[in-house]
């Protein structure tokens, strides 16, 4: 018995979180006896209305019908520096001696039936260490993972799967899952599709948790970095500071473990090449029109004009030269405000910058570091977007580092696993009549 309860306690790898629930399919014949049933009677979580609307976002947040050149709070656009644009210079071997550089990249995957829908998420982590000496090389890999079952049809599991996921979210609606993910133990959480919804189709509402279980799972990951208090640190994180599809608590939970880092020789970056939709460009000119002819001097530029162009990828490809980065601007997207309502989480506001890249393909990217990270030292700001910048140039399409960790994260191995053992399940159970 004792030996039981370990086995009961000890966390489910990822390859084995559904085999439980795929233990507990119905037999076919019974199957095709019982009248179609629908999940609605279910007393489980379904996907919430903020995960389905990040689907039709931009990974900032950025609200496309939000319309262009309507006034905008003071508190959620600034400008931080004067400069008009500043060339980025790399890191020198000095600089680089000792440092550290922590990727951190998630993916996530779905297998698709008309039952139900599997989802599997992994957030990763890559260390860096470079130096100029003949240390040994240096560097570590952590992975989390997180799974996840939406139930679409009533009548193709025995009762007895829920004894196989994680049920604490059951009859919530839109649940923080942050500190549910350091308690699941790696059964699955369990989800229901909800026809009432805004998005019908139930593959929109299984990627829009999927996307949630990616984002949480990153956020987690800072708690996995090691710390060494006497060597400087830069971790870049693949895509927004801010996750448009995370709950605001998750948010904050996650990254006010940032403030640890305080008067430490660590930086936070997150960076994206994704700004196909972005408008803080568009957004500062808007609010600060006396920068329109530090851009274009003499050139009769109007606010008009500027709003015409619809997102900032065409301004940046008249502003930018390669190897250049616009001044930070502090700024929030409104949809993400609420993250930093709270007292004494206002130096998590991001300060924003675009670069353009050096040498072929010469596209931008979109960088993000926390506020009250700039108030305490600017030049070691500089130094982490040189850095961050560095590592890009690197890699060519993404930070090497991020390339690593991505590497790592990668769920096509166990996609293809757990597709296996899907199928080898509905065989036994001649369930021959579901598609997938």
């Amino acid at each position: 018995m004792a030996n039981k309860t370990m086995m009961e306690k000890a966390p489910k790898d990822i390859l084995n979180a559904f085999d439980g629930i795929l233990d507990n399919l119905v037999e076919g014949q019974e199957y095709d006896a019982l009248p179609p049933r629908g999940p609605v009677d279910l007393a489980f979580s379904s996907v919430s209305d903020g995960e389905l609307k990040s689907l039709d976002q931009d990974i900032y947040g950025q609200d496309e019908e939000e319309n262009i050149g309507l006034p905008i709070a003071d508190d959620r656009i600034k400008l931080v520096e004067t400069s008009p644009i500043k060339e980025v210079l790399l890191p020198t071997e000095d600089q680089l001696d000792g440092l550290n550089i922590i990727g951190i990249c998630g993916s996530n995957s779905r297998l698709l039936t008309t039952s139900f829908h599997m989802i599997l998420a992994r957030s990763s982590i890559v260390n860096f260490k470079y130096t100029r000496g003949f240390e040994k090389p240096y560097f570590y890999t952590k992975n989390r993972d997180a799974s996840a079952l939406l139930v679409l049809d009533n009548n193709i599991f025995n009762s007895a799967y829920t004894l196989h996921t994680y049920n604490e979210l059951i009859n919530r609606t839109d649940s923080p899952i942050y500190d549910h993910l350091t308690k699941c133990k790696g059964r699955p959480f369990i989800f229901k599709y909800n026809y009432e919804k805004f998005k019908k189709a139930p593959g929109s509402q299984s990627l829009g948790l999927a996307v949630k279980f990616q984002h949480s799972l990153e956020l987690l990951s800072i708690e996995d970095i090691e710390i060494d208090n006497d060597s400087p640190l830069v971790c870049i994180k693949d895509g927004a500071l801010f996750s448009n599809s995370s709950q605001p608590i998750d948010i904050q939970n996650g990254l006010q473990k940032l403030f640890s880092w305080s008067n430490k020789k660590k930086t936070y970056i997150a960076l994206s090449s994704k700004i196909a939709e972005s408008r803080v460009l568009i957004n500062a000119l808007n609010k600060f029109p006396h920068l329109i002819e530090d851009y274009f001097p003499n050139q009769n530029i109007t606010v008009g004009i500027i709003n015409s162009f619809g997102t900032d990828s065409l301004l940046l490809k008249k502003i930018l030269k390669p190897g250049f980065r616009t001044p930070l601007i502090e700024y929030i997207e409104i949809t993400r405000e609420p993250i930093i309502k709270q007292p004494g989480l206002e130096g998590l506001k991001p300060l924003t910058c675009y670069y353009h890249k050096r040498t072929k393909p010469y596209n931008f990217i979109r960088i993000e570091i926390p506020k009250f990270m700039w108030d305490e030292s600017p030049e070691r700001i500089e130094f982490a977007i040189s850095a961050a910048i560095w590592q890009y140039e690197l890699g060519g399409d993404r930070p090497l580092v991020i390339k690593a960790a991505g590497e790592r994260c990668t769920l096509d191995h166990e996609h293809w696993i757990i597709d296996q053992q899907m199928k080898a399940a509905f065989e036994k159970k001649n369930l021959g009549l579901i598609e997938f």
